[in-house]
C-alpha cells in the first residue's frame, strides 16, 4: 500500500492507496512543531481504525507547501515505516512539462494536481482551481505543458482577516446567503465574501481561457470543505474532484517508483 502526504499551510492530508484506489484518507491540522512520533501516534489510532498496519505500507510520497512540517513528516517515513519518501519535485517524471519559471518554484500539490488533472480529464488545454490557505488558479496549454497561473488568499484567510480587523463585525457562518444583495448584517457578509470570491473564479477562469484560446476548457475544481459550496454558483468549473492532489501524488509515485531511494 502507499502511503500519500499532502502538507499544507492549513492541513496535512494523509491517504492510503491500495493500488489505484483510495482506500481512506485523514486530514490533520497542520501544526509545525509537530514531531514526527507525534504524527505516528495519531496515525496509529487512525490506522488501528481500518484494521490497517503500519507494516502494510511499502511505499510513501510526499508533496509539502508547509516546510516547517517537512523534516518531520520525512522522518516519520524513515523511522515509523522504515522507508525512503519520494518527494515531489519538477525534475520527476510527471507526464507534462513545466514551462513556468525556475519550475523549482511550482509549488509540490500545484504538480501533483496538474498530475491528476491531466491524468482524469484528458490533455490540456485545461483549468485546475485549488480552494486552500490561498487559492491557486492553474493552466495547463496544449501538448500538456503548464505554463503557470495566478494565486490569490483563500476565502477562510480572507475571512478570518475580516473579522479581526473589523472590530465591529461579528463572526457569522460561511455559508451562501440567500440572494446577492444581503438585507442583513450576516447576509451582506456572506454574499461580499462567498459571491464575491465566486464571481473572482468566474472571471479568472475567463481570463485563462482567453489566453489559452480554448474558450470551452475543462474547469476542475478541488480543496477545501467550501469548494463544493463555492462550485454551486460558479458558471464556469466543470468538474470538482476532492482527492485530486492525492490521486495526482499516486500517478506521480507510479511514474516514479524507480526512483524511490532504498530504505536506510
Amino acid at each position: 500500500m502507499l502511503l500519500a502526504i499532502d502538507a499544507g499551510n492549513t492541513n496535512v492530508k494523509f491517504g492510503v492507496f491500495d493500488g489505484a484506489s483510495l482506500v481512506v484518507q485523514w486530514r490533520i491540522r497542520t501544526h509545525p512543531g509537530r514531531t514526527a512520533d507525534e504524527y505516528a501516534a495519531l496515525l496509529s489510532t487512525l490506522f488501528s481504525d481500518q484494521s490497517l498496519a503500519f507494516s502494510d505500507v511499502d511505499g510513501v510520497v510526499i508533496a509539502s507547501s508547509s516546510p516547517a512540517s517537512t523534516p518531520d513528516l520525512e522522518r516519520l517515513s524513515y523511522v515509523t515505516f522504515g522507508i525512503t519518501p519520494l518527494k515531489v519535485s519538477s525534475a520527476l517524471d510527471l507526464g507534462f512539462e513545466v514551462a513556468y519559471m525556475p519550475p523549482t518554484d511550482v509549488g509540490q500539490d500545484r504538480l501533483a494536481d496538474a498530475t491528476a488533472a491531466i491524468h482524469n480529464y484528458g490533455s490540456g488545454p485545461l483549468i485546475f482551481i485549488d480552494f486552500g490557505t490561498g487559492t491557486t488558479f492553474n493552466a495547463v496549454a496544449r501538448d500538456n505543458v503548464y505554463v503557470g497561473g495566478a494565486i490569490c488568499p483563500g476565502v477562510s484567510l480572507a475571512w478570518n482577516a475580516l473579522f479581526e480587523r473589523a472590530s465591529r463585525l461579528s463572526r457569522v457562518e460561511m455559508e451562501l446567503p440567500p440572494a446577492g444583495i444581503g438585507k442583513t448584517t450576516r447576509h451582506a457578509l456572506q454574499s461580499g465574501m462567498l459571491f464575491g470570491l465566486v464571481t473572482m473564479v468566474d472571471g479568472m477562469v475567463e481570463i485563462f481561457r482567453a489566453e489559452l484560446e480554448a474558450p470551452n476548457c475543462r474547469v476542475i475544481a478541488t480543496g477545501g470543505n467550501l469548494t463544493e459550496t463555492l462550485v454551486q454558483s460558479s458558471l464556469t468549473i466543470t468538474h470538482v474532484d476532492p482527492t485530486l492532489t492525492l490521486t495526482g501524488l499516486r500517478i506521480i509515485h507510479e511514474r516514479n517508483r524507480s526512483r524511490q531511494p532504498a530504505p536506510g
